[in-house]
Order: C-alpha cells, then sequence, then structure tokens
C-alpha cells in the first residue's frame, strides 16, 4: 500500500518532463512507474536469494524491508529520470527551422 504514492509521483514526474522535452507524454509517465515497481520487485527477490542463501535469519520486521525496497526503487527511478533528462538535453526535439532562418 505504501508503493502507490510514489509509484503516482514519479509517473507525473517522467510525465512532466517528457511534456517538458516534447516527447510521449503517456509512455514515459508509464515507463517511470514501471521503472519503481520493477526495481522494487527486484530488489524484494535479490534480498529474497541473499538471505536464503546466506542462511542468515534476521528478526527485522517486513515494514523495514518494504521501506528498504522502496528507498532503492525511488533511487534507480530517479537516476533512469536524471540520465534521461541529461540526454534529452543534449538532444532537444524542438528545434524548428524559424532558427534557421534568422
Amino acid at each position: 500500500m505504501l508503493t502507490i504514492i510514489p509509484i503516482y509521483l514519479f509517473w507525473k514526474s517522467y510525465y512532466n518532463l517528457s511534456k517538458t522535452y516534447n516527447r510521449a507524454h503517456w509512455s514515459y509517465g508509464l515507463l517511470g512507474g514501471s521503472i519503481f515497481l520493477f526495481s522494487q520487485f527486484l530488489f524484494a527477490f535479490l534480498i529474497g536469494v541473499i538471505i536464503v542463501t546466506a542462511d542468515i535469519h534476521t528478526d527485522l520486521p517486513d515494514f523495514v524491508f518494504s521501506l528498504t525496497a522502496i528507498v532503492f526503487a525511488a533511487s534507480v527511478a530517479y537516476g533512469v529520470e536524471h540520465l534521461l533528462k541529461k540526454k534529452w538535453e543534449r538532444n532537444p526535439r524542438d528545434q524548428s527551422s524559424d532558427l534557421l532562418d534568422q
């Protein structure tokens, strides 16, 4: 239930970023939410594999693992967003022929 808010926030962030740089709004919004959700599942899977493989039994509550997965997923989604922003700043799509006529 805690992941609904960050998914929406990253969807909106990617949507606004794509709108700023004249890209497909909905598809990049969906990409932001999907990256967040996939990286959270990946983190949970990797932690599960590490716990089972190393035979580590912790007494930490599930809430701590959930918060850690949310932080990991948020950092991955923010990193991808930052990379997209840098890429789009170097290659803007809104170059018109009016600039050449001046």
